[in-house]
């Protein structure tokens, strides 16, 4: 063997070992779109250089054909692989259907199948009666011009679907479709140049040379461009996945393009969407579309039918000189999260509505327990709660009139308590006509009762007992098929004679009702201060 020889020899042994190696390093990696392809394929580039290194370095009249031969299934079978590798990379969610297989695996079985047979009509290597060089290769028959020129439409269309990947990446992404791509190119590029001119070396093929610097790039791609640790994503794999609609709209309103999940939107006798007007293609909620023609970003909600609602965003697609060229429209199916707003909003009106109610029931028990029961005025307690309040102010001026029923036992002695009851109330419906929440009204206990007024003089306190007196006198009562008749005593105190304390306030009425009372009832005592005597006012008790 030649010192040339030995050298093309040891060259092609690198490049096949090479080749194992980085085929070694994508076998484990296998589960990422496109190392099995890669894998595939450095696999067929070893065991092409590796019989062809065997075809150099054998002798005899035998082994070199043989080697030759098994070196042809390896170069037949690499563009196959070329194929399966960029179609695996660039396209790894769309499954290779059997057209595809067919196709492209058509010519290599053939091919296969004629060197198995001995090929007796020469349809692949002609008319030689016997292969000794690769020369030799390129005088074949005229199935071996269907095989090249299949295995180089393989190649175009592998780098063409590199480069418009190429396109379409960035940064890191698109130096990993770089180095792929010159992987690619380098070996068949010389490949055609041998093919079509013949070898660039007398007797020495340059195609399984170049496959070192192939096996060199790939392992450059794999393991310092990370070419199958960082996947890239296509953005318009990207887009066609997302689960939200996405529609791109000329000036006209017209449909440019949409993804899957827009496509489920489109009206059902559509057939193609694609150039008609948004209004025809999605006619359910056209009315929204309809003034987006003047209309920069925007963000909106709509109602479906069905109970469906979407969230709209609607961008403004502008050209180099900000003119705008049409729009995208992007949306969301809010359905659920529309009704857990309402589910919310409902949850929260009711949590409201009992907030508001039990506010109103406290407001209801602390008025029932600050009133009488019987009467419906307010009790004791809520009088001292306002005396109280009084003794905190002492500037307030304000007046004590407080009365009880004359002989009252007889009422309920004759009458029953019922008849008590209803006197009681009917002084109380009394007292409520003619004042409202004008003063305080209050049931003290049993038959006596207390208004506290804020603000008027002695003198006229004593005219507003006086007519109560009278009132009183004159009322009608109705009970049990019998007319009732009562009257009342009063006694009449002020804070600027009795004062400042409410409570000595209270007893100065107190001991003024019980000095009418002692006067002969169904009158108005007025308590004139310490010093003075006691004046009675009104008519003659009944008794």
């Amino acid at each position: 063997m030649s010192t040339l020889a030995q050298t093309y020899t040891l060259w092609l042994s690198c490049a096949g070992v090479l080749a194992l190696m980085t085929a070694a390093v994508a076998w484990r990696r296998r589960e990422v779109p496109g190392a099995l392809g890669l894998f595939a394929y450095l696999l067929m580039v070893a065991f092409w250089t590796l019989t062809y290194a065997a075809h150099w370095s054998s002798s005899g009249p035998l082994w070199p054909q043989v080697w030759l031969l098994a070196s042809f299934v390896g170069a037949v079978s690499s563009p196959v692989c070329v194929w399966l590798l960029t179609r695996l990379l660039t396209a790894p969610a769309r499954r290779v259907r059997w057209p595809e297989w067919t196709a492209v695996l058509a010519v290599s079985l053939i091919t296969v199948a004629l060197m198995i047979t001995n090929d007796p009509h020469g349809l692949l290597f002609g008319p030689v009666a016997g292969l000794r060089t690769a020369h030799t290769l390129l005088n074949g028959g005229p199935w071996f011009t269907v095989v090249v020129a299949h295995g180089y439409v393989l190649i175009l269309l592998s780098v063409i679907r590199l480069i418009r990947a190429r396109q379409e990446s960035v940064g890191l992404y698109r130096q990993q479709v770089s180095w792929v791509l010159l992987g690619l190119t380098v070996p068949w590029a010389g490949s055609f140049v041998g093919v079509v001119w013949g070898p660039v070396f007398p007797g020495l093929d340059i195609t399984p040379m170049s496959f070192l610097v192939t096996g060199a790039v790939f392992m450059y791609a794999v393991l310092g461009l990370r070419l199958f640790d960082l996947v890239p994503v296509a953005r318009h794999r990207l887009i066609e996945q997302l689960p939200d609609g996405v529609v791109v709209l000329d000036q006209r309103r017209r449909v440019l393009d949409m993804n899957q999940a827009a496509r489920r939107m489109v009206e059902t006798q559509v057939h193609s969407p694609l150039g008609l007007p948004a209004s025809e293609v999605f006619a359910h909620w056209s009315a929204a579309l309809h003034d987006l023609r003047d209309l920069g970003d925007q963000q909106l909600r709509l109602a479906l039918p069905g109970d469906r609602h979407l969230e709209v965003r609607v961008s403004s697609l502008r050209d180099d000189q900000q003119v705008v060229q049409g729009h995208m429209v992007v949306w969301r199916d809010v359905t659920e999260q529309q009704r857990a707003e309402a589910q919310i909003q409902a949850a929260h009106e009711e949590l409201q509505q009992r907030f508001l109610e039990i506010q109103r029931l406290q407001v209801q028990l602390r008025e029932q327990s600050l009133r009488d029961p019987l009467t419906g005025l307010h009790n004791r307690r809520y009088l001292q709660k306002q005396l109280g309040l009084l003794a905190t102010d002492p500037e307030a001026a304000y007046s004590v009139l407080i009365f009880d029923l004359d002989h009252f036992k007889v009422i309920n002695d004759t009458y029953g308590h019922a008849g008590g009851d209803r006197v009681l109330q009917e002084v109380a419906a009394l007292l409520q006509r003619r004042f409202g929440e004008q003063h305080t009204l209050c049931r003290y206990g049993g038959e006596e009762f207390v208004m506290l007024l804020s603000g008027p003089p002695a003198a006229q306190v004593q005219q507003v007992a006086e007519s109560i007196r009278r009132d009183i006198e004159d009322l009608t009562i109705s009970h049990d098929g019998q007319t009732l008749r009562i009257t009342a005593s009063f006694g009449v105190a002020t804070s600027a004679e009795h004062g400042p304390a409410p409570e000595q306030v209270l007893l100065a009425a107190d001991r003024a009702l019980y000095l009418a009372k002692g006067e002969g009832r169904n009158r108005v005592g007025v308590n004139p201060g310490p010093g003075q005597g006691f004046t009675p006012v009104g008519l003659a008790a009944l008794d």
